[in-house]
């Protein structure tokens, strides 16, 4: 598929605006898999939306699609962190609904990560564990695990290892009929025989590898296969076969729009020429090669023909260019090193990035853990049953069938709720409002009806699309009713509503009880309800780095008189897709 296929815009809306959640996440994630073979850049546009959707449909198989999508989308712009964090929750999920295939595909692509960024080690694990898991299944995968575990062991300088790796790639591909794969194994091998000068043998290995890019209708792949030819020969000593092949490289380069491919050409060409006594004809190539590499600004080609042109102009005796073009090969490598130890410190810092995420993953874990133990615990405090147990005895003493029946339909409903919503970390507001006012409810039954509530949400509120810490308002209530409206006296109220407030969204619970200065130790309105909301609050600004704040006013009269209090809590009305989604990774996975 090209890439204009791929539909975007009103098409795109339409279209899916007629699908179920699910269906929606689905055609989203084929969107994004197709986008992966044709146009790499487009992966992320649809594969985060598919995420979403498949959020609403509560489908973890939609989830893990996407996020392994987005773990590749990541790796193809160079985030490896978040390549990394999404990899691991598609993993994760997959590990859960036992689906091996796309498991290993995530194995193998994280190892792509790790290889990035200079993790080797990490990396051959993983493709160990994928081929060490029924790979076999799954010939492609296999023969791609095996291929990239080559690569990596033949750049740690195992090549004895990579090249029987390569040549276990090359028999199983052509017993499948995967020339691609065949083509690249064969490729691999050449290049790796020529590292170590048996120039012959790699030389068959590439004549094979050129034989099967045409029979592909590959043309890059062939132009670099003549390339590589030529330079084999090159290094035989067969000239004239040498410059044939490169020939052949440049005219395809040339087909195809390779501006930096034909620079490198022209550079071995005009390398050749000079090799051969052709002086002229070497510095004619040779300069074509340096107006390409300095308008593409490619420090390694530009490195490449100026130290040819130092060698060209040594040869004619023109002692003051080949000093000029001396010298400037050696600004050029200490560019290019200082440019290379730039990219290992890079590829260090991120690898400690790396780490430090999953250092503080799993301190997130564990307090995750925590905070569902103490809400937990806080919502089945024995006196809160004790009371609930005596409303039921009161209802049962007098004899009123219907409000008790109403009122344990409410207590089951809260407690299901509850135990539903501690294990989630963010709930849509909606879910949070029911529950608070389910709590509401109870407790004015428990009083009699000694208070009045009132709960509003603003129109504009999309309360099945905010997402709202789980169990945030029921501790708040609470403190109202307990230390502000109790120590009252009288008939009083409680009001919770809900607007937005520019980029937040603004919760509101306030009471017109005696006010915190009146409470004195009974609270000062911080009971160990509010004390959890309030570390709650600051654990999932630091890790959503969104602003979840909490703030207490007291209320007063015209003559100063305490008249209650309210306290506002501000809420983001969006949560960036990957802080969110490692969330929900790290609540399923927290024990």
């Amino acid at each position: 598929m090209h890439e204009q296929w791929l539909p975007e815009g009103e098409e795109l809306e339409q279209y899916v605006g007629q699908l179920t959640p699910a269906e929606a996440a689905e055609y989203l994630n084929n969107l994004a898999e197709l986008a992966s073979q044709k146009a790499p850049q487009r992966i992320a546009e649809y594969a985060r939306r598919a995420y979403e959707y498949a959020l609403r449909a509560d489908s973890e198989k939609a989830q893990a699609e996407a996020c392994r999508l987005l773990g590749i989308a990541a790796l193809y712009n160079g985030a490896y962190g978040d390549a990394q964090r999404w990899f691991e929750r598609a993993y994760a999920l997959f590990t859960r609904l036992g689906e091996q295939e796309k498991l290993l595909h995530t194995l193998v692509n994280w190892a792509l990560v790790d290889h990035a960024v200079g993790a080797h080690t990490q990396a051959l694990e993983r493709l160990q564990q994928a081929l060490d898991s029924r790979i076999e299944a799954f010939p492609a995968l296999h023969l791609k695990a095996l291929s990239n575990m080559g690569i990596i062991i033949a750049e740690l300088g195992h090549h004895e290892q990579a090249l029987r790796i390569f040549e276990e790639v090359a028999v199983n591909a052509e017993r499948q009929g995967s020339l691609q794969t065949l083509a690249r194994a064969c490729n691999n091998a050449a290049l790796l025989l020529a590292t170590r000068g048996e120039y012959e043998k790699a030389l068959e290995y590439q004549q094979r590898s050129l034989q099967l890019k045409e029979q592909l209708g590959d043309t890059y792949g062939v132009a670099i296969a003549h390339a590589t030819l030529g330079y084999l020969l090159a290094q035989m000593g067969r000239a004239a076969e040498a410059r044939q092949a490169y020939e052949r490289s440049l005219s395809l380069r040339q087909q195809i729009g390779d501006r930096r491919g034909i620079g490198y050409t022209l550079t071995s060409l005009g390398e050749l020429a000079q090799q051969q006594g052709a002086l002229d004809e070497a510095a004619r190539l040779l300069s074509e090669a340096a107006q390409i590499a300095d308008e593409l600004a490619e420090r390694t080609l530009q490195l490449h023909v100026a130290r040819q042109l130092a060698a060209l102009h040594r040869q004619r005796g023109d002692t003051q260019a080949a000093l000029y073009f001396f010298q400037r090969s050696l600004t050029l490598m200490d560019e290019l090193l200082s440019e290379r130890v730039q990219q290992a410190v890079a590829r260090a810092e991120m690898r400690y990035l790396v780490e430090q995420q999953r250092r503080e993953q799993e301190q997130l874990r564990r307090l995750l853990v925590e905070w569902r133990y103490r809400v937990l615990q806080a919502q089945m405090n024995p006196h809160f049953l004790f009371n609930a147990l005596n409303t039921v005895h009161y209802y049962i003493l007098h004899n009123d069938r219907e409000a008790l029946l109403r009122f344990v339909a409410q207590f089951a409903r809260l407690m299901r709720n509850v135990l539903q919503l501690v294990e989630r970390t963010l709930v849509p507001l909606r879910q949070e409002l029911e529950t608070t006012e389910l709590y509401l409810q109870l407790e004015q039954a428990r009083f009699r009806h000694a208070f009045d509530y009132v709960l509003h949400v603003e129109p504009d509120v999309e309360v099945d699309e905010i997402l709202c810490p789980s169990l945030l308002l029921q501790p708040l209530v609470e403190n109202a009713i307990k230390h502000g409206l109790g120590p009252r006296g009288g008939r009083g109220t409680i009001r919770v509503c809900v607007r937005l407030e520019g980029e937040s969204v603004l919760c509101c619970i306030e009471d017109d009880g005696v006010g915190r200065r009146q409470q004195g130790a009974a609270g000062e309105h911080s009971g160990a309800g509010l004390r959890l909301t309030q570390e709650r609050l600051a654990l999932l600004s630091r890790q959503l780095k969104k602003p979840f704040t909490l703030q207490i006013v007291d209320l007063t009269r015209p003559d100063g008189s305490p008249a209650g209090t309210r306290v506002e809590i501000r809420l983001p009305q969006e949560l960036d897709l990957s802080v969110r989604a490692e969330l929900e990774f790290l609540e399923s996975t927290a024990a």
